[in-house]
C-alpha cells in the first residue's frame, strides 16, 4: 500500500477544505493509498510559497521521505504562479516523489502523467536558460558603461585605453583616478600591469 499524504488549501476563512478533503480521501480508499498526513491551509493564492507554514511542513516531510505520493485538489496548490509552481514538481521529481491531481485526474506514477514531468522539466531548463541569457545581457551592458557588478569594476575598452594613456603621460593612479571616477586603485593597477606599464603611484 503507497504510503501518501494530502495538501489541502482555500484562499480564504469563509471557505473550507472540508470537501476536498472527503474527496481525496474517498480517492485514497478507492486507490488503496495509505493516507499517513495532511496539510491544511487557508491562505491566499498570492501568497510565496515559502511564507506557507503547512507547505513549508510538507516540504520537510517530503524530504524525510515520509510518504512516497502527494495528492492535491489541483496544482495550482501547488505555487502561485508557474515558477513556483515548476519549482516544487522539480522538487518532487528530484526526491522521487509521485504526484496525483485530482481536478486534472494526473497521476505521475503512469506514462501520461510521466510525461507531465518531462515537460515541466523542459519549461524548467528554458526559465533557466533564458534567466542566465538576460543576466549576461544586462552585465555586457554593465560592463560598456563601466559601472560596477558584483562589487567588481566592469571597464569599457575605451577608458582602458584612456587609463593607459593617463599613466603614458606619467600620472599616478591617484591622479588617474580623480580624471576617471568610478574606477577603482585596484582596477586601474591591473589595467596598467596588463599593459607591462611602469607603476607609479
Amino acid at each position: 500500500m503507497k504510503k501518501v499524504s494530502l495538501l489541502l488549501r482555500v484562499s480564504t476563512s469563509g471557505q473550507t477544505t472540508d470537501n476536498q478533503e472527503k474527496e481525496l480521501i474517498e480517492l485514497c480508499k478507492r486507490r488503496e493509498f495509505q493516507i499517513v498526513d495532511i496539510y491544511k491551509e487557508t491562505v491566499s493564492g498570492t501568497k510565496k510559497n515559502e511564507d506557507r507554514k503547512e507547505f513549508s511542513r510538507m516540504l520537510n516531510d517530503m524530504k524525510k521521505r515520509k510518504w512516497e505520493k502527494l495528492v492535491v485538489w489541483s496544482v495550482d496548490r501547488l505555487g502561485r504562479d508557474m515558477k513556483e509552481l515548476i519549482k516544487t514538481l522539480t522538487l518532487l521529481d528530484d526526491y522521487k516523489i509521485s504526484l496525483y491531481s485530482y481536478q486534472q485526474n494526473l497521476d505521475t506514477d503512469d506514462s501520461m502523467g510521466r510525461m507531465f514531468f518531462y515537460f515541466v522539466s523542459i519549461f524548467s531548463e528554458f526559465e533557466t536558460n533564458l534567466r542566465k541569457e538576460r543576466q549576461k545581457v544586462g552585465i555586457e551592458r554593465i560592463k560598456q558603461l563601466g559601472l560596477k557588478y558584483g562589487g567588481n569594476d566592469f571597464i569599457s575598452d575605451e577608458i582602458k585605453q584612456k587609463i593607459i594613456d593617463l599613466k603614458k603621460n606619467g600620472l599616478s593612479y591617484r591622479k588617474i583616478k580623480e580624471k576617471i571616477e568610478g574606477v577603482s586603485l585596484g582596477s586601474i593597477s591591473n589595467i596598467i600591469k596588463e599593459n607591462s606599464l611602469n607603476e607609479v603611484t
